[in-house]
This record gives structure tokens, C-alpha cells and sequence, in this order.
């Protein structure tokens, strides 16, 4: 018999989302596939949570699961956000819409009228410094401005909640497919941002340096199938190479098992 997985809504305020023992298997039989096997994960409103580890490893299927975009074969998971919003590493842009109007898409699904929604998008654009481009359409803008955009546009979806709920913003690695220089003005800018929305993020990413930078919890999984086996609080490691050097060698260590 399949279990199904079980969506709650807390009645706390001190956990935005939380995992228990959360499995995820693809296909059937002999073909089965174990991608998350008994996962457990609790992140707090307005915390940064990097998850960390090898490809494959199930960093996206958990993410998909907590976004709703797929559902876990067993486990538990419990929300008390507004409904949760995904950055992928493509933009998605709507190249006939302009920069404001792709905001606007968000709002207006939610059902936002006309003149909050506009006065909203170009609220966010501000936020992600690009209010002088909101007329501007997608081939107009540089790679990292169209990433800005599809910021502000998630940050539109994570914000409209009647009851005030806290806001979750997931992100799989947005910023992998940037230059170096982009991906540090990125990461800065993202920073800014989540420190002036107190957004609970959890962030996908394959890069140490990048998880330590940008989290307060760095999360490590195993190889698949994909669990919870290590994690650091860096919120006062931003600038320890040891620090770093830890969770490398762990990282690698995981790899190396997955592997023999």
C-alpha cells in the first residue's frame, strides 16, 4: 500500500515549513527509484536555508514537493506560508510582456486588481533595482536583469496572502547559468532583498561558497537516495575558510560514497 503525503497548515508561527520523513520514489517495481527517503527538514519564518549537495541527490524533488509541483510517495509536510513561489535557473519570462507586466502576472492569478497590481509590481521592480526598465521587454534586458525580474515576479506570488502568512520563496540554483561577476551581484543583491522581506528561502545550489554566503543553515544530502546527513549554522561563518573547507570535504565525502 502507497502512502500518500499529508499537507497541513500549522497552527504556530515559528515554523514556516516543516518536513517529516518525507520518501519519494519514481516508477515501480524493479524500475523503482528511490529519490528522498525519509527527509526531515524544519525551516523558521525568514530564515535562509541553502540545501546543499550532489547532482542528482534530490535537491529539486524536495523543492518541487514543498512548491506543490509534485507529490512525495510518504512523509509529512506542513505549511504556514503564503503559497510558495519558485526561481528557476531560467527566467521564464513572458518575451511579449514587459518587465512590469511579467510582475503583474503573478498578482493578477491571484486575483489582485488592476491599479494594486501595477502599483505592487513596480514596487517590486524598485526593490530589485530596475524601476527605470519596467517597459522594457525581456530581449531588452541583460541576463541578470531578466533574473531581477523573475525575482520580483516570485516575490509578487510569495506576498499575496489575505491572512498575512509568512512568505516562502524557493530557489533552484537561479544563478548558475551567470557569469561570475552577475552571480556576485546577484547573490548581493538577493541578500538586500530577503534581508528587507523577511522571506523564508530555501535555496538550491551545488556551490559551497555560494551556500555559505547566501545561508544562515547550510543543509547537506546524501547521495540518492537523498536525506538529511549534515548541517552547519554559517550565520557568523561568512568569512571562515574553515568553515568552508568542512563542508567541502563532507560534500566530497558523500560524493565519493555514492560513487564506490
Amino acid at each position: 500500500m502507497t502512502a500518500t503525503l499529508e499537507t497541513t497548515v500549522l497552527s504556530t508561527v515559528d515554523t514556516a515549513v516543516e518536513l517529516a520523513g518525507v520518501r519519494k520514489v519514481f516508477g515501480h517495481g524493479n524500475s523503482a527509484v528511490v529519490a528522498l527517503d525519509g527527509v526531515d527538514l524544519k525551516v523558521k519564518p525568514g530564515e535562509f536555508v541553502c540545501l546543499l549537495g550532489a547532482s542528482g541527490c534530490g535537491k529539486s524533488t524536495l523543492l518541487n514537493i514543498v512548491a506543490g509541483l509534485d507529490g512525495a510517495t510518504s512523509g509529512e509536510l506542513q505549511l504556514n506560508t503564503s503559497r510558495p513561489a519558485v526561481m528557476f535557473q531560467e527566467p521564464a519570462l513572458m518575451p511579449w510582456l514587459t518587465a512590469a507586466r511579467n510582475v503583474e502576472l503573478a498578482l493578477r492569478f491571484a486575483g489582485v486588481g488592476r491599479l494594486a497590481r501595477k502599483r505592487r509590481a513596480l514596487e517590486l521592480l524598485k526593490l530589485v533595482r530596475l524601476g527605470d526598465v519596467a517597459d522594457k521587454r525581456p530581449h531588452e534586458l541583460s541576463g541578470g536583469m531578466r533574473q531581477r525580474v523573475a525575482l520580483a515576479r516570485a516575490l509578487a506570488s510569495t506576498t499575496v496572502s489575505p491572512d498575512g502568512a509568512p512568505a516562502l520563496l524557493l530557489m533552484d540554483e537561479p544563478f548558475a547559468a551567470l557569469d561570475a561577476i552577475t552571480r556576485d551581484v546577484l547573490q548581493s543583491e538577493l541578500l538586500r532583498v530577503w534581508e528587507t522581506t523577511n522571506t523564508a528561502i530555501i535555496f538550491v545550489t551545488h556551490d559551497v561558497r555560494e551556500a555559505v554566503r547566501l545561508g544562515q543553515r547550510v543543509v547537506l544530502l546524501s547521495s540518492r537516495p537523498g536525506r538529511v546527513v549534515r548541517e552547519w549554522d554559517v550565520t557568523d561563518s561568512k568569512n571562515n575558510t574553515d568553515t568552508v573547507d568542512e563542508i567541502n570535504t563532507h560534500l566530497r565525502e558523500v560524493i565519493s560514497g555514492h560513487a564506490s
